[in-house]
């Protein structure tokens, strides 16, 4: 695999969610990389080190993912929080190279909920610039066994989060209202 050379491992990190120690592995041979570490990080080299998602520090899926990890038994109100962040500041990107990189496979969260919800909204903002297309990552469904709704919503509101829910995460069971998604 070709290295991107103007990326710094620090911008690859961010870029892909890699670790900066598995990264300097992987480039040295120390480590071995997988099909999918390779595809995030050719992905992530075609961007511009010094554009949007970096410069600015945009919250794109693989950094999702990581402060979701972190924070989602201690604060799941604000990892859902950051999921509209995630969302709203797709919004500033217009280049389809930087497009492609925010939308990177991330690195799991160790809970199928988040992960699932994660994916979910990933697909969901892809289809919408993308005329209905889907992610290669995303497709491969991988519901929770009950349903799921992150949050703290009384019950009866369900019924209407979960029609106004969009398909890439009803599919999964999780409910996640696309007003959620938006800005408030």
């Amino acid at each position: 695999m070709q290295w991107p050379q103007e990326h710094t491992y620090s911008t690859l990190s961010w870029l892909t969610g890699i670790a900066t120690p598995n990264l300097s592995a992987y480039r040295h041979g120390s480590k071995p990389m997988s099909a999918t570490v390779v595809a995030r990080i050719q992905t992530a080299g075609r961007t511009d080190p010094a554009g949007p998602i970096v410069a600015g520090r945009l919250l794109c899926y693989p950094q999702l993912a990581l402060v979701v990890k972190r924070h989602m038994d201690a604060d799941p109100v604000h990892c859902t929080r950051l999921v509209r962040q995630t969302v709203q500041q797709l919004q500033l990107l217009d280049d389809e190279r930087d497009i492609a990189a925010y939308h990177i496979k991330p690195p799991t969260t160790g809970d199928v909920r988040w992960n699932a919800l994660i994916t979910g909204v990933a697909a969901h903002t892809w289809s919408l610039s993308h005329d209905g297309a889907s992610l290669d990552w995303t497709t491969q469904l991988r519901p929770v066994a009950q349903w799921w709704e992150p949050g703290t919503m009384p019950a009866r509101w369900r019924d209407w989060n979960l029609v106004h829910t969009p398909p890439s995460l009803r599919e999964r069971r999780v409910i996640f209202p696309t007003q959620w998604l938006e800005a408030v």
